[in-house]
């Protein structure tokens, strides 16, 4: 090989290295430029993504202000009620009681629409869980109030008058049943309470559920 070609391949050589040298100084800058580029953009998601996280927690923390305030007010619109119909069905000690025709229609008073605007108005707006309770203490209220209007009609109304007229056979049917709603009033009290519980069981683990998923969300925004 002569000094001229020897020459030509240092100046190759070096040429190469220089533009390899100049193509990673280009892509390391490109890379720094994208980076610092990036930075508004990451920190502009990582705040959209707390924005974010803020509104979901306000959220979820209205979800269940409203839904206490809700539910103190079933509290509140059955606690009378509830107390009565135990006093008019059921002795000291427990045992069911026979109700009679003035307790009975107190009775049904009571309950009769006592939360149709919380179980009808209100309906399809909860929770699953608390709208099938919902419609069991709905279903069981309508029974109780038909059992004590049963229980009271004969003792309130005459077989013959202006607005009825009973055959014999007729009239005996209506006390036959009147005596049987009167026995039957507790039975369908134990199953408004036992609707009512479970009601109340479902309204405080949709609370709770609310309060983990509060709290899981106020330790990431801390974190963040």
């Amino acid at each position: 090989m002569t000094c001229s070609q020897t020459s030509q391949c240092i100046l190759t050589t070096v040429g190469c290295f220089i533009y390899d040298f100049q193509t990673l100084l280009t892509g390391i800058v490109a890379i720094g430029v994208a980076i610092v580029a990036g930075i508004p953009v990451w920190k502009q998601l990582k705040d959209t993504n707390l924005q974010t996280r803020i509104s979901h927690r306000e959220t979820l923390a209205t979800l269940m202000r409203d839904a206490l305030a809700r539910f103190g007010k079933v509290e509140t619109a059955m606690r009378e009620p509830l107390s009565m119909a135990d006093r008019l069905t059921f002795y000291p000690d427990g045992e069911p009681m026979e109700i009679d025709a003035e307790g009975a229609h107190q009775l049904e008073q009571a309950f009769h629409g006592v939360l149709d605007w919380y179980l009808v108005i209100l309906a399809d707006t909860e929770h699953a869980d608390i709208e099938a309770r919902k419609l069991e203490l709905r279903s069981a209220i309508e029974k109780l109030v038909s059992t004590l209007s049963d229980a009271h009609w004969a003792d309130h109304n005459s077989q013959q008058d202006e607005d009825h007229n009973f055959s014999n056979e007729e009239w005996a049917e209506i006390e036959a049943r009147c005596a049987a709603a009167k026995i039957e009033a507790s039975s369908r009290v134990s199953k408004v309470s036992k609707a009512y519980r479970a009601l109340t069981d479902a309204h405080e683990a949709w609370v709770l559920s609310l309060r983990c998923q509060i709290a899981k969300l106020d330790r990431k925004i801390v974190s963040a």
